[in-house]
């Protein structure tokens, strides 16, 4: 490397130095995880994440975006319960509700099991969250009838799965 690059280089690594640290710790968890893409694209969009200096930080705001979903997806189970009319949706829904209540009560869990570090406790919790979105989908099967969340409840489960994946690495 000729002199002005290095120069360049020692340059753009103070000015730039929280950026690339939190840019590469956001990399680092994301390559623990099975969905990358999800995860980069979670983590970048989060200002908390950009600033991030440690993976217990990472790992929470990866937490806030599964709890957010979950949310998200209640209520939209919610409206679609409003305009459903085959009684094997509206009993699936119906289901569904209890089951995403429970996945965020759960999530809510992990969260404060997150805080006081207790990882084998928001490992417990977040997995059974899946299992709940899990039988939410089932339900759907057993009914004959198709999810109309399907594709919110697998990034979800997606979202879960790279916690998951981070907090194994605290």
């Amino acid at each position: 490397m000729n002199p002005i690059s290095s120069l360049v280089f020692v340059l753009l690594l103070t000015v730039f130095p929280t950026q690339i640290f939190c840019q590469n710790l956001i990399d680092q968890a994301c390559g623990y995880t099975s969905y990358q893409s999800l995860c980069i694209s979670t983590l970048q969009s989060d200002s908390e994440a950009k600033s991030a200096k440690d993976l217990l930080t990472i790992a929470k705001v990866a937490l806030k975006h599964t709890g957010n979903k979950a949310g998200e997806i209640n209520g939209e189970i919610t409206r679609l319960q409003g305009s459903a009319k085959d009684e094997g949706l509206k009993q699936a829904l119906s289901d569904c509700t209890e089951n995403y209540g429970d996945a965020i009560d759960q999530i809510q869990d992990s969260t404060a099991a997150l805080g006081k570090k207790k990882y084998s406790d928001v490992n417990t919790w977040v997995s059974a969250a899946m299992n709940d979105a899990d039988s939410c989908e089932q339900g759907f099967q057993d009914q004959s009838v198709k999810s109309p969340i399907s594709a919110s409840s697998t990034t979800f489960n997606q979202l879960s799965s790279n916690v998951l994946a981070i907090t194994n690495h605290l």
